[in-house]
Order: C-alpha cells, then structure tokens, then sequence
C-alpha cells in the first residue's frame, strides 16, 4: 500500500510501497471521480503544475482533515495506485475493502452537495440543520456509484462534508437516511460481519449502482464478499458476475470442498471419497464444486454416469474419445471401434488409467445409487468394481444415496444447519430481499429443513410467482397433507420435495399448459438429455399439446418455463443440440405421482419418438447420436405394453438401435415384437416384414445361433425373391448374408455361390465401384483365401482396396478399419511366397497397416532397393511384424510426425 504524506511546505510525497505490518495510522477518501483526476503520475513530477487541476481540490481536502484529526498520511485512489501497472491495479482492487476497513477515519467528499459554512472553518461539531441539504444529500451520485458501496459499508467512522468541506454528520448520525436511501440495514452499517447476511442481502445493496466500466459492478463487490478474483476488462458485466458467484459459492462450500482435498491428497496410491445423503441435499454440485476449484492439480478428470449400464456405457465411450483426441499415449484404445466394442473401451480406459505414472487423474462415479450389495438380488444393480481401474492409483469421488458402500473415506451430506443458509438459497433464487428478516421465510426454511433441492424449487417458485412467503407456507402444507396422506412416500425428504414439485407442477399448468405435459411426458423418457429433435417430431394422433410442441420455438419457452421454477438445467453432456435433464428425484416423482395411473398412449409416443431418430450408418458420427438415444430407448420399452396400437416400425427401428449397440438380446425382443406386428398387418410377404427377418438373421448369426439365422436369411430370400424379383439390391444384400453366413458354417462352396451371385448383380445394379459391390469383392477374397486360391485373393484384396481408396479416401475409417483390407493381404502375402518379388506390393500394403496404426498420412519408399532386398529375408511374416514394431509398436517418434518418409 501506498500513502501520500504532506509537508508545512504543501509538497506532496509518497511513501515506499508499505508491507501489510508495517503501515502507520491513514485517512482515507470515498468520492465520486470527474473529468480531471489527478493521477499517481502527477505527484510524481517534481513540477507541481497538476495543483492546477480540479480534481486536485478533494486531495487537499483530503490532507486538511487528515491534519485536524493528527493523522500524518492519507490515501486517495485516482492517485495512489499506479493504473498503468497491471499488477499493482490487481492488488489494489482486491485489497480495496481490507485497505478502507483498515482507515482509522473515511472522509466521504460529496461534490454534488453544497451546504456553505456559516462562519470560521468547518468542523465537525458544526452540523446545519439537517433539512436545509437533505433532499441534496439524499439524491447525491455518491450513494449511485458502485465503489462507493464498499467505502460506505468497510470503515468503522465514515464522515460526510458537502463540496465546500462543511461536515453533515457521520453514518451513525446520518443512519436513519442512509438506510432509507440505500436498503442497507443498519446492521451491516454498524459494522456486523458481513458473513452473517446472506449471498443475495449482499447483492441487493448494489442492485441500483452503476459503474464506468461495466466489469467493475462485480469487481466493486469483491470485498463484500470476502472473496479475490483476477480482472479481466472487456469480459463483460455478465461474465464477471459470474465469475464472482463462482468466487463466492466456492467460499461457502470451503469446509466440505477442503474435506474432500485433504482426503484425496495422493502419496501416489489410489484415494476414494465417497458423498452420501439423501436425494437432493447436493453431492454432485459439491463434486463439481471440488473440481472447479482444483482442477488444476490433475492431468485429466472424468465424469462418468453410474447409474445404469447405458449410461455406463455411454460415459466411457466419452472418455475413450477424449483420451483418443488429447493423449499421444492411448495404449489399446487405438485399434477399437467405438461404435461397438462396449466391454473392450472399459477395459482400455481403465487399463489407460492404470498406466504406470498416469497417477494424476480424477474420476467421479456420479449418481452410485443401485449398488451390487449383499441382499440385492435385482439385474439393475451396478458392481463399481467393474469399472474402477486395476492399478492402485489416482482419485475417485462417488456420490450416492448408500451409505453401505464399503469402499474410500466417507462423507455424509447433511441437510443445511443454519437457518440463515437455507434463507440464503431461498433469497438468492427468489431474488427477494430481506428474507433474513421475514418470520414466515423462517418458518418455511424450518419447513423445508435444510434440503437444497427443496429451498431452490421453493425460491424458484417465489421468484415466479408473486405471492407472500405466508401464502406460500399455507400451500406447501397443504399440499404436504394431500401427499402424505394418499400417496405414502418414503422418506421424509421424498414428502418434503414432492410438496415443493406439487406446488411449482400446479403454477405451470396454470401458465404453460404445454410446460406441464412436457413434464408429465418425461417420465417415459431417460431423466438426463432431453433435446427439442427427440420429442418435437409432432404427432399424427391429434394431440394438439403434441403438434404445438414440435414448434421449437414452443419447445424452448416451455423448457425456459420449466426452467425458471427450478424444475430443468441445461445439461453439458452434449453440446450440439443443446439437451436439458431433470433430477433423478424429480423423474421418480413424475414416475409415481404425475402418472400414478400409468398413461400407456403417452408411453407409446415416447418409443415413437425416440424409434424416429434412430439414425442409419451411412450418417456421420451415427454411433454418437445413438449412444445419446440409448437411455432412452431402454426407459420407454422398459414400461410399454402388448396394446392394439400399431408399433412395428419402431420396434423395427429400436431393434437395429439395440444390435448396433451390442445389446442382442434387448434387439431380439424388439424385432420378434417388430414381425408379429407386420406380420398380422402387412401379412408374412410384405417386404417390410421380410427386412425384419433379415434382421433377425443377422442377429442370430452374431448371437451364435447359425442355424435360426439360416431359417432367416432363407425366408427373406425366397420371399424377396417372388416381391421384388432376384436382381433387386435388397435381394441381393440377402443373398451376400447368406454367403457370410455359409463362410462362417464352414459351407465354402455355397458361400462362392452366393458371393458370386451378389458380386455379379450388384455390379449390374449398382455399378463396379459402388462401395456395397465392393463389400462382394472383399468378401471373396477373404473366401479365396480360406479355399487356399492366393491369387485370385489378392486379386479381390487388392480391388477392394483401391475402390475403397477411390471412393472413400485413404484414411476413412471404412478403408482403414471396418474392411480391414491392408491386413488380410498382410496374411496374404504372408503366405503366398511368390509376390514377396514385389517390393510395390508390399510398400502398398506396409503404408496402409502403418496408417491404420498411426492415424497420420505415412509415405514409404523404395530407396536403395532396400525393400527389394525383403525376398531374402527368410519369414516373409515375420519381416511386415518386425517393421511395425520397429515404427509402430515401441512409438518410435519418428513414426508419430505426420508425412514422414519411411525407408
């Protein structure tokens, strides 16, 4: 801190930059700046031109009272701080408060308040009558500014004088207009800790300030929040803001955050800490609130949803491609399809966890509500075991309702203790002042008992709706006594919370009926994610709710409706199109009350809905909307029943869903249900009906069950055949299953057969580059080199690759992976001695193995003959593995720079 000291010669100096234990008694000054301040650069000079300056009158009057009260240095800010100093203009701001708390006197120098001395200097036993100035007083830009509030509130004596130096009073005389004018409570200026006010009471006092630059109206509150936070002009007002109730939020939370550090402080050994309490007392905000605040101590975090296997699987199909796209080390995660080796992604994650020196990551297994335990017989419960990594390190947050986890440190969420914070949430989410003050915001507070999730549905609601805290009680009790006496929930808290939800559920109706049916709907959904293209597909029943909710605009003001009474929040689990969830206490309460009486129809719109988006794979990134779509999928037929009302389409739908997932047995039951429903509508020939057969032989043949997938292809084909004639693509595409599948049984003349059939009509249909003519060829020179026909298999080999090239790209994933053409000729010419004379052949094939291995575009050439010279190695195999290893396998770097030359 800097001070400016005086001399009998009226020269002006600074003192050195003082240590916060080495400061000597100061004056302080609170004013409001004009157009020509004089600043830290002024006194500076040895000139004392800048005396000249107008704004030099308040530093003069500054230094006179400071003179009268025996007090040697003063502070004033336009010219005590060096603003062109990054630095310094950080530390002043966030020492502001602490520097006018530490004033022994605060001379409030008001330029907009003329009161002239009646006669000798001014003093401060010399107070005109009060009603000669106070309409001035009352109305000065002071009690406007948002620096000013800070300067009010932080010294224990602020005194007043008009702008010819006359002294008003102080803000203990002057209390009864200060609070009048300001909403201040007289508490707070009699210097009560601020700690004892709430977040919002706080907020409220500058609701009316302004500041010059907009970021200042969160940076002028950061000592009345007790909190630091660095600046950043040009943010905007809304992005300082929030960064300040980030700042203060993370100062309530302090005790149980700091918990949670000293439990996870590593020695290198793997730290578990588990949340546990009742639904809605705030365990996942507390993790999240961990993790903002020391994210920077670990070198990857992972949220991952535990609360069912979907949404497992789901979770770490996320962090496989986070791992995928930021770590040059993803070990096995490299070689597997995302979009269909569930089991293989948890074992590489958690194997990439277990990496020796992969120590610093932190993982949260949210929402571990339905753990595998003693006595717990259902299939929905969920061993964490399975999905925590083998090796002894990192740290793990759990949160769940359990406390019979016998897993890391525990510790247990309790409901609020204080009053004053359940009044802070109630203030602060209803925007209501002086709550803290309200005997009814007490009893409802006490009513609510200290559940967070309660108080913000409550707040929420008052915000919404203007009614009295005391009105609010009547009904909250009154719906409490319908609740608990028809409906006998569980727990205490589940009574508490289903009050607050009847009351919000029952306001939205009254305001956006289409809010409330959105709401109501949700139960037939999965709770987390629900986006405008999953429900607003519209509905040809004649629902009119339903056609006005496929009008997105509809859809984002009944969401914003939702939202406003604490029911939704947007949800960060997908960024492109934004997605909304409920809390799972929230969903099972419009499970079990909302639809006490189960609503089949709005049950059958729900599988409707989501069958619409299942996407085709011939649509970029497919495996990704359909992981999103996954919950969903398994809540809306986990509850609909055998009706009259036609769905085969969308079990149809939902059974690819499944089987492209990998769950075969869910996408059997979907498409058995699928074909008896076209069966008894289209009849057993119709051509819808035959693709579900063949869907249900494709799902045979990779459940194991050969010869029910033979029975399968056999119908469809035969039925196809006498629908559409033999040469039609669908036809065709049967006939190639049943070549996969006599290849598969063993039965490798038929499958030439059917190979050639389908190879010889697509060519005609589709052309001989068309990718699916392609898909033939590949599979006969698999067949070829089963029958032990090398030449006719490379041959295929090498057609399919260079159509795949063409049509696709080098590096397509189709080219590269899912044919896994460049490994077959590997094994081709592994076996076949006589094109190991070929050094072309094998540059082709080495560079497209060495792409599919290293992602990056890899040239190989043919210098010195060097490559010639691999005839004479004596394992022609073992030379291609010796290379990859070389390269590949021990990552030597050369190898991980894009467009390196390999010779």
């Amino acid at each position: 801190m800097r001070l400016l000291q005086r001399d009998n010669a009226n020269n002006y100096t600074f003192t050195d930059d003082l240590r916060a234990d080495d400061i000597p008694p100061y004056a302080i000054l609170s004013h409001t700046w004009g157009a020509d301040e004089v600043i830290y650069a002024d006194v500076k000079t040895s000139s004392n031109v800048w005396q000249q300056k107008a704004g030099y009158e308040k530093i003069k009057f500054c230094a006179d009272q400071a003179k009268r009260h025996g007090l040697q240095h003063f502070w004033v800010d336009s010219c005590c701080i060096d603003k062109s100093d990054a630095i310094e203009l950080q530390t002043a701001i966030n020492s502001m408060f602490r520097w006018y708390r530490g004033a022994k006197r605060c001379y409030v120098f008001l330029s907009d308040v003329s009161c002239p001395p009646t006669s000798g200097p001014p003093t401060s036993s010399q107070q005109p009558g009060v009603a000669s100035w106070e309409s001035v007083f009352r109305n000065s830009r002071w009690f406007t500014r948002g620096w000013t509030l800070q300067e009010l509130i932080a010294p224990q004596i602020v005194e007043f004088y008009s702008k010819e130096g006359v002294f008003l009073g102080d803000k203990e005389s002057l209390e009864a207009v200060i609070r009048n004018v300001t909403g201040i409570p007289a508490r707070a200026l009699r210097n009560t800790p601020l700690s004892n006010f709430t977040t919002s009471e706080r907020e409220a006092w500058a609701r009316n300030r302004e500041t010059k630059y907009e970021e200042d109206m969160a940076y002028s509150l950061l000592g009345i929040f007790g909190v630091h936070m660095p600046l950043i002009y040009g943010e905007g007002r809304e992005s300082a803001q929030r960064r300040l109730r980030e700042e203060v939020q993370k100062s309530i939370k302090d005790g149980e955050v700091e918990k949670i550090r000293r439990m996870l402080h590593s020695d290198g050994s793997r730290h578990v800490v588990v949340l546990h309490g009742l639904g809605g007392i705030g365990k996942t905000q507390l993790a999240a609130t961990y993790i903002k605040r020391y994210r920077d101590e670990y070198s990857a975090i992972f949220w991952l949803n535990i609360k069912d296997e979907a949404s497992i699987q789901q979770s770490f199909a996320r962090i496989a491609t986070h791992i995928l796209e930021q770590s040059s080390d993803a070990g096995s995660l490299k070689g597997l399809d995302l979009q269909q080796d569930h089991d293989k992604i948890v074992q590489a994650v958690k194997a990439w966890l277990s990496l020796a020196g992969n120590t610093r990551w932190l993982i949260v297994y949210d929402n571990y509500d339905n753990p595998k335990l003693p006595g717990r017989k259902t299939d929905a419960t969920v061993d964490i075991h399975q999905f925590l990594p083998m090796a002894d390190q990192g740290s793990v947050v759990i949160t769940t309702r359990v406390s019979e986890i016998n897993i890391g440190h525990h510790i247990r969420i309790k409901k609020l203790e204080s009053e004053q914070e359940s009044l802070q949430i109630l203030s602060k989410t209803s925007g209501r002042n002086g709550l803290h003050d309200d005997n009814d915001a007490k009893d409802l507070a006490r009513k609510l008992d200290g559940l967070p999730l309660a108080l913000a549905t409550a707040g929420a609601y008052l915000k919404r709706v203007p009614i009295s805290t005391r009105d609010y009680l009547r009904h909250y009790q009154e719906s409490w006594a319908r609740v608990t006496g028809d409906l006998h929930l569980g727990s205490y808290a589940d009574r508490t919370l289903s009050s607050t939800w009847q009351l919000s559920y029952a306001q939205v109706q009254a305001q956006n009926p289409l809010a409330a049916h959105l709401l109501r709907w949700w139960a037939y959904f999965n709770n987390e994610d629900i986006w405008f293209d999953l429900i607003g597909t519209g509905s040809e029943d004649g629902l009119v709710w339903m056609e006005q909710l496929s009008e997105e605009l509809n859809f984002s003001e009944a969401m914003g409706v939702l939202h406003d009474y604490g029911l939704v929040e947007p949800t960060a689990m997908f960024q492109e199109p934004q997605g909304y969830s409920i809390h799972s206490c929230l969903h099972s309460w419009t499970i079990h009350i909302l639809n006490k009486e189960r609503d089949g129809w709005l049950n059958k719109l729900a599988v409707e809905s989501v069958a619409s988006q299942v996407p085709s794979k011939r649509e970029a990134d497919y495996w990704l909307l359909q992981k999103r779509l996954l919950p969903h999928a398994i809540r809306s037929c986990s509850t609909v029943q055998e009706s009259n009302v036609p769905l085969d389409w969308a079990f149809h739908s939902l059974g690819d869903l499944f089987s492209d997932q990998g769950k075969l047995d869910e996408a059997e039951k979907m498409y058995l249900r699928a074909l008896d429903g076209r069966e008894k509508a289209l009849g057993p020939d119709h051509t819808s009906t035959l693709q579900t057969v063949n869907n249900l032989g494709l799902l045979y043949k990779n459940q194991g069950k050969l010869g029910e997938a033979e029975k399968m292809y056999l119908r469809a084909l035969d039925g196809k055949e006498k629908a559409l004639g033999p040469d039609h693509t669908s036809t065709l595409d049967t006939v190639n299953n049943l070549g996969n599948l006599y290849s598969d049984r063993g039965k490798l003349g038929e499958a030439e057969k059917m190979y050639l059939r389908a190879l010889d009509g697509k060519e005609k249909a589709l052309g001989p580059d068309h990718t699916s003519t392609l898909d033939a060829v590949n599979n006969l020179g698999v067949l070829y080199s089963d029958q032990g026909k090398l030449v006719e298999s490379e041959k295929m080999y090498l057609r399919a690759l260079d159509g795949y090239e063409k049509a696709l790209g080098p590096d397509h994933t189709s080219t590269l992976d899912t044919r896994l053409t460049p490994f077959r000729i590997w094994d081709l010419y592994a076996q076949n001695k006589t094109v190991w004379a070929k050094p072309g052949n094998i540059i082709n094939v080495l560079t497209v193995v060495l792409r599919r291995f290293s992602g990056h575009r890899i040239r190989l050439s043919n210098q010195g003959g060097r490559l010639s010279s691999l005839r004479m190695w004596p394992s022609k195999l073992g030379c291609l593995r010796r290379m990859t290893n070389i390269w590949l396998i021990q990552h030597n770097p050369t190898c991980r720079r894009p467009d390196d030359e390999i010779s």
